[in-house]
């Protein structure tokens, strides 16, 4: 149809299948060589999902050499052969079992349909006072949050993990595209409305990416915002506006391109076409905006280096609401907490422990 549709298409689909574009050079008693690129270059935890199956934790600081970089391998992980694909990602950990965290696994039954979750230090059905609730992004998966799930233990909270609907993990609604938070707060919602025993639990939200714009729905909304007791966010979409802008300059392609897409995303006719099930408001969804409404403290972790979710929105957040702060690192999209694990989680579980 038009630039504005096929952009408002990739804009809500489906994470698609995991693609694996680097290649084992050569393997060491505990190293792995790759080709050296700009991200696995870069120190800190990282690591590689394998595209015969498995995962496998980096950790250090790599060697570099004409045009290769060495990493020691973190754990006891099974080397890879040379010549197998990789894909490199910020997730350190699959599941909370790689973690080392005590976990079950639930399903919450909701009207999207079943969503599966793990409960961390604590059991599905137990009362408590407060709890965490980890919120992954567009994307993504559970095991992306499992970094902040660690500071949260740190803290003494037990965790929620669910997934959301329109996911590789969670339940397909309608035609299966992203709704960029907004209906996806549904779900999360009926997940803290199901984690509620006695009425007085209250809740600490971690939002990743998208999820911030979930966890600022849930925080502001007459059910819930009275329960939210503070929220955490990592490189939180703030301003979808923002967002499309700074991929498309990132792609090479001009920004006032994204002006095209916002009517595919918003008019009602339209959106149906684009698959969405019902239009989305971006003013409604723009916190640089409305960061005056959320009155929780609010701790935000963004690297400078994030392409996708301008630091600029936190920035604009961060000045704006009434208890919010900013903590930037030399990290890129999600993966502040990569480049540097002790510094990130000292703030976090500082910042949790004001609960």
């Amino acid at each position: 149809m038009t630039i504005g549709y096929a952009l408002a298409r990739a804009l809500t689909a489906q994470s698609g299948t995991r693609r694996f574009p680097l290649r084992i050079v050569a393997t060491g008693e505990r190293t792995i060589t790759l080709k050296a690129t700009s991200p696995t270059t870069e120190p800190g935890e990282w690591g590689l999902f394998r595209e015969s199956g498995g995962h496998i934790r980096l950790a250090g600081e790599p060697q570099q050499e004409r045009g290769r970089v060495t990493w020691r391998v973190a754990g006891d992980d099974e080397l890879p052969a040379a010549g197998e694909r990789v894909s490199w990602t910020g997730i350190v950990a699959p599941h909370p079992a790689v973690a080392g965290l005590s976990w079950m696994d639930h399903v919450f039954v909701t009207r999207a349909g079943a969503l599966p979750a793990w409960f961390v230090d604590a059991d599905p059905g137990e009362a408590r006072d407060l709890w965490a609730v980890h919120v992954h992004g567009l994307g993504s998966s559970r095991a992306g949050t499992l970094r902040g799930v660690a500071a949260a233990c740190a803290a003494g909270l037990p965790s929620i993990v669910p997934a959301c609907r329109n996911t590789a993990e969670g339940p397909r609604v309608g035609r299966g595209r992203s709704h960029l938070g907004a209906t996806e707060a549904e779900d999360i919602a009926q997940v803290l409305e199901r984690a509620t025993v006695t009425g007085r639990e209250r809740f600490v939200l971690f939002g990743w990416s998208m999820g911030a714009q979930i966890a600022l729905r849930l925080a502001t909304s007459e059910r819930w915002g009275h329960r939210i007791d503070r929220i955490v966010l990592d490189s939180p979409v703030l301003d979808w506006r923002s967002v499309l802008t700074a991929n498309l300059r990132r792609h090479g392609l001009p920004p006032r391109a994204g002006r095209l897409a916002e009517s595919w995303l918003q008019n009602t006719a339209k959106a149906h076409l684009v698959g969405l099930e019902r239009p989305l408001d971006l003013d409604e969804m723009d916190w640089t905006r409305r960061a005056a409404c959320v009155p929780q403290p609010v701790l935000i972790h963004h690297g400078i280096r994030d392409w996708s979710a301008p630091v600029a929105s936190s920035e604009a957040f961060a000045a704006a609401a009434p208890a919010a702060q900013l903590v930037t690192s030399a990290g890129g999209h999600t993966t502040a907490w990569n480049v540097d694990p002790a510094g990130w989680a000292r703030a976090t579980v500082s910042f949790l422990r004001g609960c």
